[in-house]
């Protein structure tokens, strides 16, 4: 899995650069984010910019992570129409806000 990791204060950015979020990206998105788990701020924040395919792995990869992450709040950034029309649909969006750029999600948690 592609992607990269940036602190800012208690929020934690990972920005995920794959075009496809699918059953092969699942258990390396889920690894690593279970790697990253102890460093993660009290925000986990989510870019999902770049992917323009996500499937319902990737989507359960998304929820197993934000169950992994109890406690602290999890927000996805600029997906893409597909994305965020399979987060509408499955009614994640009621529970991981999404922001329009990363400079938002952060000014908005901070």
């Amino acid at each position: 899995m592609r992607y990269e990791t940036i602190y800012q204060g208690q929020c934690t950015v990972l920005q995920i650069k794959e075009e496809r979020f699918d059953a092969k990206l699942a258990p390396s998105f889920r690894k690593e984010v279970e790697k990253l788990s102890p460093s993660i701020g009290t925000h986990l924040v989510l870019d999902l910019s770049a992917v323009r395919f996500m499937d319902s792995s990737g989507l359960g990869a998304v929820m197993a992570v934000y169950k992994m992450l109890r406690g602290k709040k999890v927000c996805v950034v600029n997906p893409q129409r597909a994305v965020q029309e399979l987060l509408k649909l499955t009614r994640m969006d009621k529970l991981i806000t999404r922001y329009d750029s990363i400079e938002d999600a952060i000014a908005t948690i901070a």
